[in-house]
């Protein structure tokens, strides 16, 4: 009996040793968990790029919108790994709408967003002038600013956005002029998506960079952020152009959509009618599922109304779609092609510096169909998605963070640091009418 005992205990001993052997080999390894700035100066960090650097959002550019840019929310994660003080030019509080934002205020009877337009508490000391921003700053994010616009001089004229920031001595400096005179150790660099979207959102009519033109800019801006000192060049990371066509800005107004929404003003006209448009070539046809329509069409009531000859707009081939509302496919496909020649030069910059690079194309294929974060279901979906904000084109608080944490784990792996990921749980999505600012 006692034999029988011992072999039972020395059993059960040997069961708990194995047993507690497996939790160790599952349980993650301390150092792993230590944050690290790895090979990296974080002490100085700077912003780099357009409005999605900037924090623009719904349209606009205002103060909740840059207190959730991607690099504010980069800055935070990098105090863990030595990063030092960050500062945005923030809209003051009394500025706090910026240039005026859209907000959701409700549905329609058949589930269309309805949006009103925020005009009090702007920043706007004259028209197309804001009030200059007094102070230091880390993010250099310009709405509007496109690689074919880095060097060129008395650019402040025409964009109110880079004057705000511009101080009288600098009134004739390009924007590298102004990036070139920073002292950082550390940069992020995301260029090349308005090069892009200027010609798409316009239905073809912006030109797009030559793409020897964007080789040679993109390459002297890294030059610049790199720096002169071949021993010890500055580190940082670069973002790729993200496919404008997979933006909700080009597919929430389908042919579908239209169709139904002529049907439900004249219903005489039937569920599938045959909407014309006008082609980037000049030609006048009827829409398939291939043609892309802009937002802004849905809500601007041109459709079926009749001109002084009675012909409804888009229903007759003597009274088509603008181009400007529409993306054919050759214009399509010219945007991929172009898209994929600047990220072929971004790539090949990238492996050639040793910098981190960050696929926005990789990023957003993630959510184009819906995946459960944090227990909300994300996509690329207008305003269910809450990854963009209601322009359809930029992102939300919680689309930054997923940003941030991209742009950081392209970091880490390049540079072998350990910068923590932020809980993306601490931004909001679309904010709804009369809703808790979350998801």
């Amino acid at each position: 009996m006692k034999n029988m005992m011992k072999k039972n205990y020395v059993a059960k001993s040997l069961l708990a040793l194995v047993a507690a052997g497996a939790i160790a080999s599952c349980k993650p390894s301390l150092q792993e968990n230590i944050p690290s700035n790895g090979e990296v100066n974080f002490s100085r960090y700077i912003a780099v790029g357009n409005s999605l650097s900037a924090g623009y959002a719904d349209g606009g550019l205002y103060l909740e919108g840059q207190q959730n840019s991607f690099p504010e929310i980069l800055a935070k994660q990098f105090k863990a790994v030595g990063g030092g003080d960050f500062n945005s030019p923030f809209f003051t509080e009394a500025q706090a709408n910026g240039s005026g934002y859209a907000q959701l205020s409700g549905f329609t009877a058949t589930g269309s967003p309805v949006t009103a337009t925020i005009t009090n508490s702007l920043a706007y000391v004259a028209p197309g002038k804001f009030a200059k921003y007094e102070g230091t700053f880390n993010n250099y994010g310009v709405p509007e600013m496109k690689v074919a616009y880095l060097e060129s001089r008395g650019y402040a004229a025409s964009n109110p956005f880079f004057a705000r920031i511009l101080g009288s001595a600098d009134a004739n400096s390009s924007y590298m002029d102004l990036v070139g005179k920073q002292e950082f150790t550390f940069f992020s660099f995301w260029e090349g998506q308005n090069d892009i979207l200027g010609f798409a959102y316009s239905g073809g009519s912006q030109p797009l960079t030559p793409v020897t033109q964007f080789q040679a800019l993109y390459n002297r801006a890294v030059n610049t952020l790199v720096g002169i000192d071949a021993t010890k060049p500055r580190q940082g990371v670069l973002g790729t152009v993200g496919d404008v066509l997979a933006i909700p800005y080009f597919n929430v107004v389908t042919l579908k959509a239209l169709q139904a929404a002529v049907a439900a003003a004249a219903p005489a006209a039937g569920p599938k009618a045959t909407l014309y448009v006008r082609t980037g070539s000049n030609t006048t046809v009827a829409a398939d599922s291939t043609f892309k329509f802009t937002l802004p069409l849905s809500s601007s009531g041109l459709v079926g109304k009749p001109d002084a000859a009675g012909r409804p707009y888009g229903l007759h081939p003597q009274n088509p779609i603008a181009s400007n509302w529409v993306l054919d496919p050759a214009e399509q496909a010219l945007i991929t092609t172009r898209t994929n020649e600047y990220n072929a030069i971004i790539k090949q910059i990238a492996s050639q510096k040793k910098l981190a690079l960050v696929d926005i194309d990789d990023l957003l294929s993630q959510y184009y169909t819906p995946k459960m974060v944090n227990g909300a279901a994300v996509s690329t979906a207008f305003i269910t998605g809450n990854l963009f904000s209601l322009d359809g084109i930029h992102l939300t608080p919680f689309g930054n963070a997923i940003t941030a944490n991209a742009f950081i784990k392209a970091i880490n792996q390049q540079y072998k640091a350990s910068v923590p990921i932020a809980n993306v749980a601490h931004y909001r999505g679309v904010k709804f009418p009369g809703a808790n600012p979350a998801f």
